[in-house]
């Protein structure tokens, strides 16, 4: 539905408080939590989308679903009129963003509040309303009047959502995220912005979520949670894990940016009709996401064509033609040869019970060609035929899961004689 219900239960703000402090002094874990670890409430919208709503449908499912689905909801927003929010509503969005997008707004007055209260009084009294659509250009129009030398794109995706534009997805009580301007055929459009308990409304950059995915798999954690929880999410809009005691704040902020940033690229897809060779953004982002557990215990990365030590960092790259174009996708090429070459390991091991947890994925998902397992499992969750009969992942989910998580932590316990392996084959 399209009402907003509170940000905030008693039920799930104690579960997160023990989720980060465990069996501590509950008084001190409430003085600490309420001091510097709370999301803030999430800014009203008049779209918005529960995810645990769509549960028992796959994600793929959940953005085209005609009838309150995340594509519906975008398109609609962005044609829809809005009011131009109030000094009150434009001072507590500035403190519900993190400080680099709080930073980018002032930027633009000078970090002058009092500029840009009288901006905003203008906004709302001379201009009235504006629509997703035409919120840059309404902007443009105060900045030139006024005779401020602001960003006006920055501004109006920050004004339009402080404003109730936008399309609010809530993941649970401590994890939502915010959607403007997508508009098709343009893939280069729209913006997301996750809050998690462990930053404020972030619009996460590929390089920054590769940062925290490599600081996660760095250390100790239960990776298999963590990725069971990606795939449960793709193939079920499921969310549950965000309840569980166990997972714990990193995984929980580590998730809600990888689902936030998922989203934006699945729209963009979408927009390009799920064709596998034009704007496969989240694809490539999912595949990088899982191969990254081989790439950090081993240190190893494909880059050009030869396996180097690196930093996952490198899943995202800038265009060596200097077409300023970047992204997954440049890269795309060396990490599908070794995500073929990993899978391959296993397909073909002389171990017939190695070889046998490839197989189940081939029989599930289809085998291809060159044998890379990550990049069929992908194309079968975001292809045209899952556009026709959505329910087709839902039909073998909980067997994709099991698979999928069972391959990955494989190659997590085999990564030494994997590379063996591939050093011998180079």
């Amino acid at each position: 539905g399209n009402t907003n219900p509170y940000d905030k239960i008693l039920g799930g703000f104690m579960n997160a408080i023990f989720k980060r402090f465990g069996h501590v002094s509950v008084l001190s874990a409430l003085l600490f939590a309420l001091s510097s670890w709370a999301t803030p409430a999430a800014i009203q919208s008049e779209h918005y989308i529960d995810l645990r709503d769509h549960a028992g449908q796959s994600f793929l499912q959940t953005m085209i679903d005609q009838d309150d689905g995340i594509v519906v909801n975008f398109d609609e927003d962005y044609k829809s009129e809005y009011e131009f929010p109030t000094w009150d509503e434009v001072d507590y969005a500035v403190s519900n963003f993190d400080d680099k997008n709080g930073k980018r707004v002032l930027r633009s007055f000078g970090y002058d509040k009092k500029l840009m209260k009288k901006f905003t009084e203008a906004l709302l009294d001379e201009l009235g309303t504006y629509t997703p659509e035409n919120v840059s250009d309404q902007v443009g129009k105060m900045l030139s009047k006024m005779k401020i030398r602001g960003d006006k794109y920055a501004l109006g995706q920050f004004y339009g959502i402080a404003g109730g534009a936008g399309t609010l997805i809530r993941i649970d009580e401590d994890n939502y995220y915010y959607n403007i301007g997508y508009f098709a055929p343009e893939v280069r459009s729209g913006r997301s912005y996750g809050a998690t308990p462990h930053h404020n409304a972030n619009d996460a950059s590929h390089l920054m979520y590769l940062g925290e995915l490599e600081k996660f798999l760095k250390y100790r954690n239960d990776y298999r949670q963590f990725y069971t929880a990606i795939l449960e999410f793709l193939t079920d809009t499921d969310v549950s894990v965000y309840q569980n005691p166990t997972f714990n704040e990193y995984g929980e902020a580590l998730l809600t940016d990888y689902i936030t940033v998922y989203t934006a690229e699945l729209r963009r897809h979408l927009m390009r009709k799920l064709s596998p060779y034009s704007a496969p953004w989240g694809n490539d982002m999912t595949e990088a996401t899982f191969l990254s557990l081989f790439n950090v215990k081993s240190g190893l990365m494909m880059l050009e064509g030869e396996l180097t030590k690196a930093s996952i960092k490198n899943h995202w790259a800038l265009s060596p033609t200097g077409s300023g174009r970047s992204g997954f996708g440049i890269n795309r090429k060396d990490r599908r040869r070794l995500q073929a070459m990993i899978s391959n390991y296993f397909r073909y091991h002389d171990d017939a019970s190695k070889r046998e947890i490839v197989k189940k994925i081939d029989k599930l998902v289809g085998k291809r060609r060159d044998g890379d397992c990550y990049r069929a499992l992908m194309q079968y969750f975001n292809n045209e035929i899952n556009l026709l009969n959505p329910f087709r992942v839902e039909s073998i989910e909980n067997e994709i899961v099991t698979a999928f998580a069972d391959f990955l932590m494989a190659v997590y316990d085999e990564t030494d004689e994997i590379v063996e392996s591939l050093s011998e084959a180079h």
